[in-house]
């Protein structure tokens, strides 16, 4: 499923759980419609609570961005390698930083590493969590 199409779902459940929870607490009457407005709120609280405290616990690991850079080459990040890295010259000249912003190139797993708006006359290429090596093949001329 779509990203966009994913969002569209989400907020559409929100809206109709919102409207459906306004319509509950306004057949309930007012007096009633406290009373479960201060159990939904204890509810709320706990859960933003638990959020906050697995999020202080867990962390960020380090994120990693290169958001915006322009490069007239390529743009690599590296990180979590346990082990060598090789990363191969380039023999080539690089070429000219592009007027317009490549592709968005973003880590799908969430842990920190973007290149949003890069321009470069090259690759980009985010590398993380290997156990063994890397290597980046050398370019021709």
């Amino acid at each position: 499923m779509g990203s966009t199409r994913w969002r569209w779902l989400v907020w559409v459940g929100a809206g109709i759980s919102v409207v459906g929870l306004a319509l509950f607490l306004w057949g309930e009457g007012l007096d009633r419609a406290n009373q479960w407005a201060g159990v939904l709120g204890l509810f709320v609280g706990l859960v933003g609570l638990l959020a906050s405290v697995t999020g202080g616990v867990r962390g960020r690991g380090g994120g990693q961005s290169a958001d915006g850079a322009a490069a007239g080459g390529s743009v690599r990040m590296v990180r979590g390698v346990k082990g060598d890295v090789v990363i191969g010259r380039t023999s080539a000249a690089p070429g000219p930083v592009p007027d317009q912003a490549s592709t968005p190139v973003t880590d799908t797993a969430g842990d920190g590493q973007s290149a949003r708006g890069v321009r470069a006359g090259g690759d980009v290429e985010l590398v993380d969590g290997v156990d063994g090596s890397v290597r980046f093949g050398e370019q021709q001329p």
